[in-house]
């Protein structure tokens, strides 16, 4: 068995006792979730794609679903002299944890990134225009109207990014999305539930109200 094998076999059986533990529901792999929405970590680059450890349910009344998601950025090709054979060299995989939360109602589209997580190419996307030169040089809006990211970025929303460490997040429709790239590889059970408390906070700030006028 390969370390992938075994790092989702291990992610599986974890998310399978968390969600017997608090009433969710829990597949081992989800297919349709892994070309499902048009923002990171989905529009990057890299095939064997799958969405696995997936779970259901609700939180505090919040409809959610959570799954970490697999890809192989590129595979490199090289030539052996030695032996006068092609050989490849496949690159580590990335798996990345999403979180879903379902909104009350559709919101425009918005999505902002970390400028420094190494997982994502953001480079050529340009930094909010809020107030805080700080804050604007922490992040990237990715395919975001700057004037429609305006009314998301207001203070308390910016602060909550920084305090809760939310820094990679959309919005499509009706669903929040929030993605994290797990530093030890794996998104242990405990960290899926705090983040779940974190983004209930973050769906409070949304501007609703503001886009309802």
């Amino acid at each position: 068995m390969t370390i992938e094998a075994k790092r989702i076999e291990k992610t599986n059986r974890e998310r399978y006792e968390l969600a017997q533990q608090w009433g969710w529901q829990f597949r081992p792999e989800a297919a349709e979730f892994a070309d499902a929405w048009r923002v990171l970590p989905f529009t990057e680059r890299g095939d064997q794609r799958i969405a696995f450890g997936v779970v259901t349910g609700q939180f505090n009344g919040m409809p959610f679903l959570t799954f970490d998601f697999h890809r192989r950025p590129k595979v490199t090709h090289y030539h052996d002299a030695w032996t006068d054979r092609e050989l490849s060299s496949r690159d580590t995989v990335t798996i990345d944890t999403v979180w879903v939360v379902k909104l009350p109602r559709p919101l425009p589209f918005f999505q902002i990134a970390s400028s420094i997580d190494p997982a994502f190419d953001v480079d050529p996307f340009p930094e909010p225009q809020t107030p805080d030169p700080k804050f604007n040089r922490w992040y990237k809006l990715v395919g975001t109207d700057p004037n429609l990211a305006a009314y998301y970025l207001h203070p308390q929303l910016m602060q909550l990014m920084r305090s809760a460490k939310l820094h990679t997040w959309a919005v499509v429709g009706d669903d929040l999305l929030f993605m994290e790239h797990p530093i030890f590889g794996r998104t242990k059970p405990d960290e899926i539930v705090e983040t779940l408390g974190k983004l209930g906070q973050l769906v409070g700030l949304l501007p609703f109200q503001a886009f309802a006028q």
